[in-house]
């Protein structure tokens, strides 16, 4: 009747990263760090499509497709990426294995390692001459612009639908045993949320520090003012519309017998 495999791996996986994190903190900063540059390299590749393509349309359906290739690598070489441990992490506390507290502390120490790691990928593309050769009406300034310039409330409503639609993703991938099903299964899904034009603040990171460190007009305040907000709508999407709502969809087997006995209760007093 319920489906316990999935919630059982999640809240092991949030257990191992916490214990990673507790007894060996540099080497969890260091997958946090190449989570950060992986997704940021995919970033650039992505504001390219949509700027080279002469159909400004069909440039963000290619790369919106394209895009899932960033979550594959993070997943494939066991990245730390701050947005699925939104997840991770929520399911681990709900489920006792882990605290709140220890899950705050995971999060925003793999937040500042992708933060890093989207900052140093954009000073080794910016010393190889790549931001300078793109020109100033480039899509990547545009687009860092626009979300900068939003407000703040649907920056964090984005926020919130953006991680919905990737931690939804990574629980598809869970539940799939081949590699190539959790490809594709990841390409698909994190399509719909690039296609939509939501808030990944990770993703942003990349977005804004390559537009910071090119021929962008943004500022520093822009940054971190969508940062701030994409962030908090990102741990809600990603801890409570998946995270907490699928460990509370599938109790364990004490639970189940508990509500089945008071149920039973209930109907003897009747």
């Amino acid at each position: 009747m319920f489906d316990r495999s999935i919630v059982e791996k999640s809240a092991a996986s949030g257990l191992k990263k916490s214990r990673l994190l507790e007894q060996n903190p540099a080497r969890y900063l260091m997958r946090s760090v190449l989570a950060g540059m992986y997704l940021s390299i995919v970033v650039l590749v992505f504001w390219s499509i949509v700027n080279n393509m002469s159909d400004p349309t069909v440039g963000k359906l290619l790369g919106s497709a394209f895009f899932g290739v960033g979550l594959s690598i993070i997943i494939f070489t066991n990245s730390e990426l701050f947005t699925s441990n939104n997840m991770y992490m929520a399911v681990s506390s709900a489920e006792g294995r882990t605290s709140w507290a220890q899950a705050a502390k995971l999060w925003a120490v793999c937040w500042l390692g992708n933060l890093i790691g989207a900052v140093f990928l954009a000073l080794l593309l910016s010393a190889a001459g790549v931001l300078n050769d793109l020109p100033a009406e480039h899509a990547l300034y545009s687009g860092a612009l626009h979300k900068a310039h939003q407000t703040a409330m649907v920056i964090f409503f984005k926020g919130i639908l953006a991680n919905w639609v990737v931690c939804l993703a990574v629980w598809v991938s869970l539940q799939l045993k081949e590699d190539i099903a959790k490809f594709v299964a990841l390409i698909l899904i994190v399509f719909i949320f690039l296609y939509l034009g939501f808030e990944h603040s990770i993703a942003n990171m990349g977005t804004f520090s390559m537009s910071l460190l090119g021929r962008g007009t943004l500022t520093p305040g822009d940054a971190v003012f969508n940062l701030v907000f994409s962030t908090v709508g990102n741990i809600v999407g990603g801890a409570c519309f998946v995270g907490l709502s699928y460990s509370f969809l599938n109790p364990d087997a004490t639970d189940i017998e508990t509500g089945a006995l008071a149920t039973a209760n209930e109907q003897k007093q009747h």
